[in-house]
């Protein structure tokens, strides 16, 4: 038990320092413009106004995503489960993608096998995990790149595999364990650079384990492959 607390409090520690290292520089950003705008240095234009909005965006998507991650883990989240078809789950979430990569010129692939078995699961919950996906996919992988949504028979379980595979640089093995936790770069300075919350690949695996199911990764590039049961066939 004593084990137990201390590992405990070591990530609570790591949380708050990571948190603390996340929100600093939006707030550092926006007291220094808004010191320069009352010092009549910067003028409220139209480029500063954008630049305030997108850093107060950036503190309110790190306390949703922090809110949510937190509540999935707890077991505080409702689900909707209902059988789905595989594909259908791949359609939507290349639709909502497909702007953004086509405005990056990243190639998005999709790839769903036939004779698929439906999932039992919360698509919109599920959605959102291939949502993070994509949009962790599209952050990392340079222009002229390409990411591959699959869909497959897993053949371990029978079951489904949906898979996010991309052409980015290859994440070295000591880091592959550690990607889905809260926080988590394996470049701080390259993947700060990049955007988001640092905390999207966690949402994703605090839901797919909601969902009964598992999230993996595996390099060269990066590919998240999400593991799910498939429901019986009728019969």
């Amino acid at each position: 038990m004593a084990g137990r607390l201390g590992s405990v409090e070591r990530t609570r520690r790591r949380l708050l320092a990571d948190l603390g290292h996340e929100m600093r520089t939006p707030v550092a950003t926006l007291e220094a413009y808004l010191e320069a705008l009352e010092d009549g240095v910067a003028a409220l234009d139209a480029a500063t106004v954008q630049l305030l909005r997108s850093q107060t965006r950036r503190l309110a998507r790190l306390s949703e995503d922090i809110g949510t991650v937190s509540r999935t883990e707890e077991g505080q989240i409702r689900l909707d489960l209902r059988p789905v078809q595989p594909g259908l789950l791949v359609t939507a979430a290349v639709e909502s993608v497909a702007e953004a990569y086509q405005a990056k010129g990243v190639r998005l692939v999709t790839d769903v096998a036939a004779g698929l078995p439906q999932l039992s699961l919360d698509p919109e919950r599920m959605g959102q995990v291939l949502g993070n996906l994509l949009d962790n996919a599209l952050r990392h992988t340079p222009t002229g790149g390409r990411a591959t949504i699959s869909a497959i028979t897993d053949p371990g379980t029978g079951g489904v595999v949906l898979s996010v595979a991309d052409t980015r640089e290859g994440i070295p093995a000591e880091h592959l364990a550690h990607v889905f936790e809260r926080f988590y770069r394996v470049d701080t300075a390259r993947d700060r650079a990049h955007g988001g919350s640092g905390i999207g690949l966690a949402i994703a695996r605090a839901l797919v384990q909601a969902n009964d199911g598992q999230l993996t990764a595996s390099s060269p590039g990066f590919r998240a492959g999400v593991h799910l049961p498939g429901l019986p066939a009728q019969g």
